[in-house]
């Protein structure tokens, strides 16, 4: 199974990046396509990278293996060029489209970058309720691996971001992931999500030589925000989750 994971490492980016934290307990292979299964927590979670056909079939062929999943991330196109299968092999239905992005080159310095800054001082309690207001849906909330930083305006706390540090000894190879940015209602349209990504990508690409991010499709406006800091799309994501 070793051999089988370095192979996907070693073709497909997204897959090398979060290296570290999808460590799958089981492969399944067909051509140059495949399917990881994750352990997560007491069920799993299912990653599908290469040709969609073939991640469809590799799907129904080991659909008892992938029993209990949770949480899938297939190749785009599953949903629209083989709708329902993958949903009636698993019982699970669609969540979203995104899009992975990655960047390794520092952004140039945006307004209110002063303002962002680690939240160590803050309490989970005053994060959560940020996260609450901002951003509720994000499945980095209350995870307590995840490190926030903040922009803090006059003692304000007005956005947030969560940080996955990588794996020691992947530090260059998986980078730093971001997940659950997010602006209070009541302060967007001020740049605040860009002087974030921008000061938060700067200092992880200091650290780490990458960071990435995983953003809705439909969110075109956080898209632009993010490319024109420099941010590279590096697959496009199916999403699933259990009913």
């Amino acid at each position: 199974m070793d051999g089988a994971f370095s192979d996907v490492v070693a073709r497909d980016r997204m897959v090398r990046a979060n290296s570290g934290r999808w460590r799958p307990d089981a492969v399944f292979a067909r051509g140059e396509s495949a399917l990881l299964r994750v352990p997560r927590g007491g069920a799993c979670m299912v990653v599908g990278v290469g040709d969609v056909g073939e991640v469809v079939q590799l799907v129904e062929d080991h659909a008892a293996d992938l029993a209990g999943a949770e949480f899938l991330i297939l190749p785009y196109g599953t949903l629209h060029a083989h709708p329902g299968r993958v949903e009636a092999a698993l019982g699970v239905e669609p969540l979203g489209a995104w899009e992975w992005m990655w960047c390794r080159t520092a952004p140039a310095v945006q307004p209110g970058e002063e303002h962002v800054v680690p939240l160590a001082h803050r309490s989970a309690a005053e994060i959560d309720a940020l996260v609450e207001a901002a951003n509720p849906s994000t499945h980095v909330r209350g995870d307590s691996s995840v490190v926030w930083w903040g922009y803090e305006r006059a003692g304000e706390l007005l956005g947030v971001c969560g940080l996955t540090l990588p794996r020691p000894g992947l530090e260059r190879e998986n980078g730093l992931v971001l997940a659950g940015l997010g602006v209070h209602p009541d302060a967007r349209r001020q740049g605040i999500g860009a002087a974030m990504m921008a000061a938060i990508t700067r200092w992880g690409i200091e650290q780490y030589g990458i960071v990435h991010y995983g953003v809705w499709l439909d969110n075109a406006a956080a898209l632009r925000i993010y490319r024109r800091l420099g941010y590279n799309a590096g697959a496009w994501v199916q999403s699933y989750t259990r009913r």
